[in-house]
């Protein structure tokens, strides 16, 4: 079997988190159900009120490969393919298989009782909404990645041995182009109300 890797490809949304509650846990967790091997990494964060969290977020946050920018959620994927050599030396690109797994990283509020408490019930409630809107937009970014696997490999069973590699990685490209202009016309998932504290 040969197995082609493709270093993790990073998407990023700029989209703050600051604390998941086990309900805004539920809702992060819930907008990632049916797409299998996603793993959702939450970064800590604190602080005593809405602009404290923010600035919190501000400074852990993770760096979007597309643009430079820093931002609050980085999706990224480990897309594999191979396929079978014949008898012969050759390739058997029928049997090509893809494996797909995903990380969603994110920061979380770290959870005391005493940081809960300072934030107001309105704090909160945006918080609630918050995180809603950016586990959407995430999913957005790892659903329509895992939907189209099957985008690369189609690209490979149309190719021949020694182009196949390339192939993959063009149709991979693809995605890559979609994501870029999804991430342009949600101005990072803000547009969608990932935005905290609340303008």
């Amino acid at each position: 079997m040969r197995d082609h890797a493709l270093p993790i490809r990073p998407l990023v949304a700029l989209l703050a988190i600051a604390g998941l509650t086990s309900q805004s846990s539920a809702q992060a967790n819930a907008a990632f159900a049916g797409i299998p091997d996603v793993t959702i990494d939450y970064y800590p964060v604190d602080g005593g009120d809405a602009m404290a969290v923010r600035r919190a977020i501000d400074a852990a946050r993770p760096t979007d490969a597309h643009d430079g920018r820093r931002v609050d959620a980085l999706s990224s994927w480990d897309l594999r393919w191979s396929w079978p050599r014949t008898r012969h030396g050759g390739c058997d690109l029928a049997a090509t298989t893809i494996r797909y797994k995903a990380t969603v990283r994110m920061p979380q509020l770290a959870a005391t009782a005493r940081l809960t408490a300072r934030l107001t019930a309105a704090e909160r409630a945006d918080w609630d909404r918050y995180v809603a809107a950016l586990a959407r937009h995430e999913a957005g970014h790892v659903r329509y990645t895992y939907r189209h696997r099957g985008d690369i490999l189609a690209a490979i069973r149309r190719a021949t041995c020694r182009t196949a590699d390339a192939a993959a990685r063009a149709a991979l490209a693809g995605l890559d182009a979609y994501h870029v202009a999804y991430d342009r016309e949600t101005a990072h998932g803000t547009k969608e109300g990932a935005s905290f504290p609340a303008s």
